[in-house]
């Protein structure tokens, strides 16, 4: 192909050539055959560079001579005018430059015949030679990018399975592992021969063992539309979080790949065998959550924490008796978490349950919790009938709420104002905040809705404030004089995103009241965009990086090394969730002719307190629970903690 490709250059050189020698202009393409360039003007015939020593260049080039063929093509390129035929002479000197080794004044060379390029074959021809040069310099980001580049206009000499596959191995070695793979299948299915194809196919395999990235791995397994890539993905999955302790983990990956059959499924179904049988009796904690459909990564998330708080157990106790996580997916549906939720009630060496996620789910299994079902930790937000042992382990807007409120009233402030979007969230906190509200004896004295994609809030404020406070000290010349008012805070049931548009026009119109909020303000970006404004501010967090202790440090670095990865508010529940069971557990009680139920129903209220790394829970005899939520405070530019009452 290089031949062809040399020939078809220099004919396309020498055509050139002879126009200048016959004082015709050089050949220009069509405009959508060219790449606009800055360029000087073109010069006259009797100045144009001249054939005979191009031709001699070129000579020693064709024969193999590349010192002499380097020495005359840089004469041609330095001493004579800039025209169209320097774009060929600068891409000789850079395929010379490249053959030798000395990379950094090659790439300069194929920058140099892409800028003197006008025809669009040259120019691509030169944009391929950049990209021979990157991957020399095993520059692998702008190598991908230039053959995707001469991918998507359709060079002539590409070849599209070798840049395919190089695009692959690029994105892989990145951690892009579902874009690696849809790039390895297009390059199969551009294969010329069934041997290149599969030579292709093994390399995306080699890879495929390689992998260690897990959330990337589990990403790209659900996204793959191969069957037997498929069953291969989540096989390494498998083995993977099995050799790191993750066991739940491994033996669901397992289970779906012997699923899908063929040799890796069978491989899968061997390892899945020896894996069930090694925590066969093992006390069990079943995840029931969803692992497919849209809150799969809510699911995941949850209990990939709970695998590290596990593994972390393990390590201090003994590891036979430690508990093991069993994954069971319900795919977000109601009657489907109920139907699992009896069938691991059923079995004596469940200890408890991590799930369900959804308020959907939670009344559905509360449904079926009775005076001996194993305790449960259901970690919605929305509000289920209560039940001995079925802990609201989640965050619920009326915690937050309260916990907001009680700080306000400590601090002296007992009427509020409260604006809120008209979606489901703000709506939730409002009638939180009314509830709590009412418990407290704090008085909400004016509540202002307003659309959730909202952005002048000037009639809110408005509204919120009252019209004369507001026309008699919103336009004050007096800036930083406060707007008299009788309310004493301000609460804004809002996410971070309009909270900072909120909190920065109240500056504007001289409403300086304390702001508190929810969780929904947890991230840094409110303190970049919303700067003084929110100087002071108050909200509640059920997990951030900015709350101390060896225990949550432990957890993020744990989590860190394990998945490679910072952990979110989710991981954050699925770790508490597990450590709790796992804690309980190992109390001893010298009444072990008992089922795991008995056992942790008994053993969690001796516990009495658990601090985890979103709160502290305090449990009751009866089967109850109570929650002591983080706060948070804007000091100085940052989040800081709230000392607890």
């Amino acid at each position: 192909m290089k031949r062809r490709l040399a020939g078809a250059l220099f004919i396309l050189n020498l055509a050139l050539w002879c126009a200048a020698a016959h004082g015709q202009a050089p050949y220009a393409a069509s405009s959508s055959d060219t790449v606009p360039v800055p360029r000087p003007a073109v010069a006259a015939a009797a100045r144009s560079m001249p054939i005979l020593p191009f031709w001699r260049a070129e000579r020693e080039f064709q024969a193999g001579k590349p010192e002499e063929a380097l020495s005359l093509f840089l004469d041609l390129a330095y001493n004579y005018p800039d025209d169209e035929r320097k774009g060929f002479v600068w891409m000789r000197v850079g395929e010379l430059l490249l053959a030798r080794g000395d990379l950094e004044p090659a790439l300069s060379a194929a920058d140099k015949a892409i800028l003197f390029s006008r025809a669009r074959f040259l120019s691509l021809s030169a944009m391929d030679l950049k990209f021979r040069v990157y991957r020399r310099m095993q520059w692998r980001s702008e190598a991908r990018q230039v053959a995707a580049y001469l991918l998507e206009q359709r060079y002539i000499y590409a070849d599209p399975p070798k840049l395919l596959a190089f695009m692959a191995r690029a994105d892989a070695e990145d951690g892009r592992i579902a874009q690696s793979l849809g790039l390895y299948r297009r390059a199969v299915a551009a294969a010329r021969t069934p041997e290149d194809a599969a030579n292709i196919r093994a390399e995306r395999d080699t890879l495929i063992d390689g992998f260690t990235d897990i959330p990337a791995l589990r990403e790209a397994a659900e996204g793959e539309e191969e069957a037997q890539v498929k069953a291969h993905l989540f096989l390494t999955l498998g083995k993977l979080a099995a050799r790191k302790g993750f066991t739940g983990m491994g033996a669901f990956a397992l289970e779906k790949s012997a699923r899908l059959g063929g040799a890796r499924g069978s491989e899968a179904a061997e390892q899945l065998y020896r894996l069930e049988k090694i925590v066969a009796t093992r006390p069990k904690i079943v995840g029931l959550l969803p692992l497919s459909g849209k809150l799969g990564d809510l699911g995941f998330a949850v209990l990939s924490g709970a695998e590290v708080a596990l593994k972390h157990a393990r390590e201090k106790g003994t590891e036979s008796t430690m508990p093991s996580l069993r994954w069971v997916d319900t795919g977000g549906h109601p009657e489907r978490a109920r139907r699992e939720f009896l069938a691991g009630a059923g079995d004596k060496h469940v200890i408890g349950f991590l799930g369900p996620l959804t308020g959907e789910e939670g009344r559905s299994v509360g449904v079926a919790v009775g005076p001996k079902s194993p305790p449960v930790l259901y970690l919605g937000q929305k509000a289920i009938p209560e039940k001995p042992f079925l802990y609201g382990f989640g965050l619920s807007p009326i915690q937050e709420a309260r916990a907001v409120l009680a700080h306000l009233q400590r601090n002296g402030m007992s009427n509020l104002l409260l604006l809120y979007p008209e979606n489901g969230y703000g709506k939730g906190f409002s009638e939180a905040v009314a509830a709590a509200a009412k418990e407290t004896g704090i008085r909400v004295s004016r509540s202002v809705s307003y659309a959730p994609d909202l952005k002048d809030f000037t009639d809110v404020i408005k509204k919120a404030v009252g019209a004369s406070a507001f026309h008699r000290d919103a336009r004050a010349k007096e800036k930083g004089k406060a707007m008299r008012l009788k309310q004493e805070a301000v609460v804004v049931a809002d996410r971070w995103d309009r909270v900072f548009l909120v909190a920065s026009q109240l500056r504007y119109y001289n409403v300086y009241l304390p702001l508190a909020g929810f969780s929904g303000w947890n991230d840094e970006e409110l303190i970049r965009k919303a700067g003084d404004a929110v100087a002071g501010s108050v909200f509640s967090v059920d997990y951030a990086d900015a709350i101390p202790g060896t225990q949550g440090e432990r957890f993020r670095a744990n989590f860190q090394e394990a998945l490679r990865s910072a952990p979110s508010r989710f991981e954050a529940m699925g770790y508490d969730g597990a450590a709790l069971l796992s804690e309980a557990y190992r109390l001893e009680t010298g009444k072990e002719a008992r089922t795991g139920a008995e056992a942790s129903r008994d053993r969690i209220p001796r516990l009495k307190t658990f601090r985890g790394v979103t709160g502290t829970f305090q449990f009751g005899t009866a089967g109850d629970m109570r929650r002591k939520v983080f706060l948070l405070q804007v000091e100085l530019g940052n989040f800081v903690p709230v000392p607890e009452s």
